[in-house]
């Protein structure tokens, strides 16, 4: 047990939370005889797991056609994948049962979209709505970036208006007038969950003049411009800055903030995701950029101290549905404890 496992910041540590709905809803509270998150060992699927992003083996590395690999799903149609794309794709590609927010850890990328061209660089959500269509072109390689596909709408919902994100300054969006007709793709690819049905198009299906009215629902967002919601002394829970309908996914900054370290915490509504962009200082155990972490709701955790000197920057993102790594996911990661956020001490020999 290390030191940061037991360093509880403002809470005792003996002291385990329960929350429904996240941070939202009826919340209760004990006290344990012992440090709830520690466990010796664990088997089945339902285990905390981590993973660096960047050692997920992807088809799109080496063949421009191929898509994204997923490596963690849930039945509600979550998915999160990962590209290491190297080359353009050779069609537009519309995704008619889910939004994409496209996290880009490493290299640049362009997006043209039904409406119109946006680049993403290290740190950017770029989000493109279901039915939008889009073909990708990295700008620059190496390349990696980190796919969420949600089900339903991604709305900005912050607490106040202001504060958390300048609408005006920081959300960059697509402007149509930059699409000029071109002859490449001539290919419209649907993507309905795993299947792909292509039309072949006698134009560019991306083509268009000027968008009618309201604002391009094409966007990016860099992480570094959401800023952390913190109460006095304590930190307090992050805030979100998205959400789909009935809270069903909720994406949260989980940057380095004042206020020291969480309580131990049992989720009963919610699996937690956190994927840590870069440091320079590291969260708890975990200082490689680009690792994904995982707690299933109802996995006792904790957390590492999130006011580190020097900060980092990560990103929260809870599920209603139950999420499991896919064969490409489980072949990746590791077991991990939860309560600096380390590889577990079986993690070689352990399931």
């Amino acid at each position: 047990m290390t030191e940061e496992t037991h360093d509880a910041g403002a809470a005792p540590p003996m002291v385990e939370g329960w929350s429904r709905d996240g941070f939202l809803g009826e919340r209760a509270g004990l006290v344990r005889a012992h440090y709830s998150p520690d466990y010796i060992s664990v088997s089945g699927p339902h285990a905390p797991r981590r993973l660096k992003i960047g050692d997920v083996s992807c088809a799109d590395h080496f063949d421009p056609a191929a898509l994204p690999t997923v490596f963690a799903a849930a039945p509600s149609g979550l998915r999160l994948s990962v590209s290491k794309r190297a080359g353009a794709m050779p069609f537009a590609l519309r995704n008619v049962e889910a939004e994409e927010v496209h996290f880009i850890q490493e290299g640049a990328i362009e997006f043209r979209t039904d409406y119109g061209v946006i680049t993403g660089a290290p740190g950017d959500f770029v989000h493109v709505p279901r039915c939008v269509a889009y073909c990708a072109r990295p700008l620059t390689t190496p390349f990696l970036s980190f796919i969420i596909e949600c089900p339903g709408p991604l709305k900005f919902d912050t607490p106040s208006p202001a504060g958390m994100i300048h609408f005006g300054k920081d959300v960059v969006r697509a402007r149509p007038e930059d699409i000029e007709p071109d002859d490449p793709p001539t290919d419209l690819a649907l993507k309905s969950g795993d299947e792909i049905t292509l039309f072949k198009k006698a134009h560019d299906p991306l083509a268009a003049r000027r968008q009618l009215a309201a604002q391009s629902p094409v966007w990016k967002l860099n992480l570094a411009r959401v800023q952390p919601v913190v109460y006095w002394p304590h930190g307090g829970p992050p805030a979100h800055f998205l959400a789909s309908p009935n809270n069903e996914v909720l994406l949260y900054t989980l940057s380095a903030r004042p206020g020291g370290r969480p309580p131990i915490h049992v989720n009963a509504d919610y699996d937690e995701v956190v994927h840590y962009f870069r440091g320079p200082d590291p969260w708890g155990k975990v200082s490689e950029p680009g690792t994904f972490t995982w707690v299933p709701k109802g996995v006792p955790h904790q957390g590492p101290r999130e006011d580190v000197e020097r900060g980092y920057l990560a990103f929260l993102l809870e599920s209603r549905a139950t999420l499991r790594l896919t064969p490409a996911g489980l072949a990746a990661s590791e077991l991990m404890e939860t309560g600096a956020y380390g590889r577990h001490e079986t993690a070689n020999g352990g399931t």
